[in-house]
């Protein structure tokens, strides 16, 4: 099965996500992070395999249903260090979901003010 349109999604989703145009969010899966576009959202997980960690894309309609799964390897014809890129993207997505870049920001406000709690 040829996956070209979903690569293209993946590498559309990774240059947007690095721009910042991307809302990524929590979801009621721990590890699991997801944004939500008109009519779909998308999440993304990992699942640890035989040989270690699979990085996993997957599409859900409006009506909750998964209607395209991925993971990097399926996506390793495709795209260029698929597990890299997915693994770049699904980092990129957990830190603007859990808010680490505020949470940084905020702890080095204090270390600067010499306050520590």
């Amino acid at each position: 099965m040829s996956h070209e349109k979903i690569a293209r999604i993946v590498m559309g989703v990774i240059r947007r996500t690095g721009d910042g145009k991307i809302d990524w969010e929590t979801t009621e899966r721990t590890g699991v992070f997801q944004a939500s576009f008109p009519n779909y959202s998308i999440r993304l997980s990992t699942i640890e395999g035989d040989l270690g960690v699979d990085y996993w894309f997957a599409i859900i309609n409006n009506e909750g249903a998964t209607i395209e799964r991925v993971s990097d390897v399926d996506l390793s014809s495709n795209i260029e260090a698929a597990f890299e890129e997915m693994g770049n993207l699904y980092s990129a997505a957990r830190r603007i979901a859990l808010g680490v870049e505020k949470a940084l920001d905020e702890l080095l406000e204090i270390i600067d003010r010499d306050e520590l709690i």
